[in-house]
């Protein structure tokens, strides 16, 4: 196991031997949770959030609010036995 060092700011330094492993550059995101048995968790960001919506196609049609309402109206008249 390698020891990791939290800065006076809060900060922590991920050796080299686990950068290189994990393949991480200066920049890279690291997710971070704490698990069920209070242990600091990270784990390498593959993508960002607003990755996921770079490539979607523009929207062609538009809804009024009324229009989505009497939709929604009109499945839960369809979902009624």
């Amino acid at each position: 196991m390698t020891t990791v060092t939290l800065t006076s700011k809060g900060q922590l330094t991920i050796p080299r031997q686990l950068r290189d492993a994990l393949g991480l550059a200066a920049g890279a995101r690291l997710q971070a949770s704490i698990d069920h048995q209070g242990r600091l968790v990270l784990v390498p960001s593959k993508y960002e959030p607003e990755d996921l919506f770079r490539h979607r196609p523009v929207v062609q049609r538009t809804m009024s609010l009324e229009d989505m309402e009497q939709a929604i109206a009109a499945a839960v008249h369809r979902a009624d036995p």
